[in-house]
Order: C-alpha cells, then sequence, then structure tokens
C-alpha cells in the first residue's frame, strides 16, 4: 500500500489483491485486514486527510466512488479513516460496508451550520441526537424512533475536549438531505425554540445504522457558518460559509475538533483493552 503522501489524493487506489483475495464489498475496495473496528468518518475528503496526516505509519487502503480509506496508529493504537461524501446515501453506503467489514465503533467528524445564535464559525458542537429531517434513516427505522448517539462514546469526546482545554457544545443537531430546501429556513425559529445546536446532513443517518446494528456511534462538526447572521435572510448560496481551507477560525477549530476525536478513540480503545 502507497504511503500517506501528495499523489495519493485526488486518485483511485485499490491495493493489490493476493492469489486467491476478493474484495467483499461493493463500493469499497478494502481488505477487512486493513481496515480496524475503530472509524473516523468525515463527510469531506480533505478532512479525512487531515485525520490521517495525524496518524503514524498511516497507509492509503483505498481510494474508489469518492471514498477516501486511511489505517494507521494513533499512541499504538490501529485506527481507520474513511470519508463518507455528503448526506445520508452515499453515507449509508459507506457505514454498511464498513460495518461487514468488521468496524463497529465510529466517530463523525464533520462540519455543520450554527443554529445557536451564540455559536459562530470555528465552534465545536457535539451531537447527542439528531433531528431526522433527511430520507434515509427512515429505510432502517420509522419516525417516531429517536436518532440518539452512544452514550459513553459521546462522553469520551466530551471528556477528551474537557481534558484539553477545548470548548464544545453538546446538544440536538438537525441532519437534512437537501442543502438548498427551504425547509431549514422555515423550520429554523421552531430549531431555536428546541435548543438545537447546529445543522448538517450525515448525523442522523449514522445514529439510526448505528442503533439498528448495534453499533458505537458518536459526532462532533466543527461550525462554518454562525455570528448570529440569519439563515432566513439568505440563500443557502449567499450565506456566508467559511473557506475550509483559508477561514483560521474554522481551520483552528478543525484541527481541535480532530485532537479531541482523536483522543475520544483512544480513550474508547483503551476502556475496550481492560474490558471496561
Amino acid at each position: 500500500m502507497p504511503i500517506l503522501n501528495p499523489e495519493h489524493a485526488y486518485r483511485e487506489f485499490t491495493v493489490e489483491l493476493e492469489p486467491g483475495e476478493a474484495f467483499t464489498e461493493h463500493h469499497l475496495k478494502v481488505r477487512k485486514k486493513d481496515l480496524s473496528r475503530y472509524v473516523f468518518v468525515p463527510g469531506s475528503h480533505l478532512r479525512g486527510r487531515r485525520i490521517a496526516e495525524r496518524l503514524d505509519d498511516c497507509r492509503v487502503v483505498a481510494a474508489t466512488r469518492g471514498y477516501y480509506v486511511y489505517s494507521g496508529t494513533y499512541k499504538g493504537h490501529f485506527m481507520s479513516v474513511c470519508s463518507t461524501g455528503m448526506g445520508g446515501p452515499q453515507a449509508a453506503i459507506a457505514f454498511e460496508e464498513l460495518g461487514r467489514l468488521g468496524a463497529d465503533t465510529f466517530i463523525r467528524v464533520g462540519s455543520a451550520g450554527a443554529v445557536r445564535p451564540d455559536l459562530g464559525v470555528g465552534d465545536i458542537a457535539v451531537a447527542t441526537a439528531a433531528c431526522r429531517f433527511g430520507g434515509t434513516s427512515h429505510n432502517y427505522l420509522p419516525a417516531p424512533y429517536p436518532a440518539v448517539a452512544h452514550f459513553e462514546l459521546t462522553q469520551d469526546l466530551l471528556e477528551a475536549a474537557r481534558d484539553l482545554g477545548v470548548t464544545v457544545h453538546p446538544g440536538v443537531c438537525a441532519t437534512g438531505d437537501a442543502f438548498y430546501g427551504p425547509r431549514v429556513a422555515d423550520d429554523l425559529a421552531l430549531m431555536r425554540k428546541a435548543g438545537v445546536v447546529a445543522v448538517e446532513m450525515e448525523t442522523d443517518t449514522l445514529f439510526i445504522l448505528g442503533l439498528y446494528h448495534g453499533w458505537r456511534c458518536a459526532a462532533a462538526c466543527v461550525l462554518d457558518s454562525g455570528e448570529g447572521k440569519e439563515i432566513e435572510e439568505s440563500s443557502s448560496a449567499e450565506m456566508e460559509i467559511a473557506s475550509h481551507g483559508a477561514n483560521p477560525l474554522f481551520l483552528k477549530g478543525e484541527d481541535d475538533l480532530i485532537t479531541v476525536a482523536l483522543e475520544a478513540m483512544v480513550r474508547c480503545i483503551e476502556r475496550d483493552n481492560t474490558g471496561g
């Protein structure tokens, strides 16, 4: 497998199989032995690469159909990263195939837009549950079923942030699958009254699939819009969404988020290793 270097960032790649080997999944061309049970699932493949750059001995495991998969170690623990793309349908494919390959512990390391008016670019939201405005999760469990995070893994995120001195904002997020649709703006006042922290596109799918399959799933997002700007006053195309490659507040928040997620996964792994 290639090491993590620039020429493998944007092209498709699969490992060369040994005689008698075969890929078992339709989209993720990953060998089971190359994947950890502990996986970070960012939407953005660029954020996936940034997580991978923090791992030791990191290798590109696969890059197919928009899914970039890396494996390496952090503080001696084997971990993997898989970018999921945007929205429930594409993310669900990744979650399902990762699960079939043996993964059972997922931390979404995402981005989101602020709903609470006191939050802004670079702040970090930790999702305790998700409003199910998307469609994919309803193919698994009906609407009355809540999309809730795994308690211990979410606690790992909160405690890691506390120990690192990183401020995070736990609460309910709203998940939708129509970025340019009017519903988010229409529901904004109600969401704020209900204390919704942020809005994004994948967390309800992750939580529902986790509950359905018995996986441990948690999610945290760096905010790319906010500072009191009213969403209903402008279309999504006009919103002051931070450039993920240039805004220093966003980049600092993203870096803190990645550190928190890595340390949270270490907590989970060490608890598993001690039978806690």
